[in-house]
């Protein structure tokens, strides 16, 4: 016996999932990045390193949205640095790709400050959490 099914609905039910899923994604990395700006306990100097937080959310591969924290900054080698850090990036999957892009982001990280550490474990918490 042979069972035969429409499955036409299923595409369209798959694309509509991907804006949900993407939104989702978007919005939590936002959060995480206000949050990681606020919370960041190195003293500012230039407002660079802090400005330079950012992310792109991919999903199946493909890039969907990219955020950098602060595009208005005077100095536009923040925003400039973070781009090319999250152009580089392998973009795999879906998900989230958070960085900081000046160079000197993981010295400063590296001496015990707070550079996207709240930002991470925000995300770790804010996407595997079970409501």
């Amino acid at each position: 016996m042979k069972i035969e099914k429409d499955i036409a609905d299923l595409d369209s039910f798959i694309k509509g999932i991907e804006p949900e899923v993407v939104g989702f994604l978007d919005e939590r990395a936002h959060q995480a990045v206000a949050l990681q700006q606020a919370k960041s306990d190195y003293q500012n100097h230039t407002w660079n390193l802090r400005s330079a937080v950012g992310y792109v959310v991919t999903y199946n591969g493909k890039e969907k949205k990219r955020f950098i924290g602060d595009q208005n900054h005077p100095d536009p080698r923040a925003a400039e640095a973070t781009n090319k850090l999250l152009n580089e990036e392998n973009k795999a999957g879906t998900g989230i790709i958070f960085g900081d892009g000046m160079f000197y982001a993981s010295f400063v990280s590296s001496k015990g400050y707070d550079v996207i550490d709240t930002a991470e474990l925000y995300l770790a918490k804010a996407l595997n959490d079970k409501k």
